[in-house]
């Protein structure tokens, strides 16, 4: 019995087979750390996305909140006694929301 290798029956023979497979590996493994690379880079843009739109709302509810003031605060002194605060409104000073022009 001989113990030469039937490189027939092989895929890669073992002169130029190796070097080539040694070219397909390291071709896999570059693709395979391009692709975690891009998935971690889509990751971080889908966070950076939703981070933006979170911010965005909260700053239109702050101004939400900023333009529905309403007209006039109220505030309980030491006693509990209501107290009235007047603002200034487009037709005037109001007390509690009331049309200045109906008085």
């Amino acid at each position: 019995m001989t113990n030469t290798q039937n490189s027939s029956g092989q895929f890669f023979g073992n002169g130029a087979g190796g070097f080539l497979r040694d070219i397909l590996a390291a071709v896999v493994a570059i693709a395979a750390a391009v692709l975690v690379f891009v998935l971690a880079m889509m990751l971080t843009a889908a966070f950076l996305f939703v981070l933006g739109a979170a911010l965005m709302a909260a700053g239109v509810y702050w101004l939400w909140r900023k333009v529905k003031r309403p007209s006039a605060k109220r505030e309980f002194g030491e006693d509990g006694v209501e107290i009235l605060v007047a603002t200034r409104g487009p037709k005037g000073w109001t007390v509690d929301g009331t049309d200045p022009s109906n008085s």
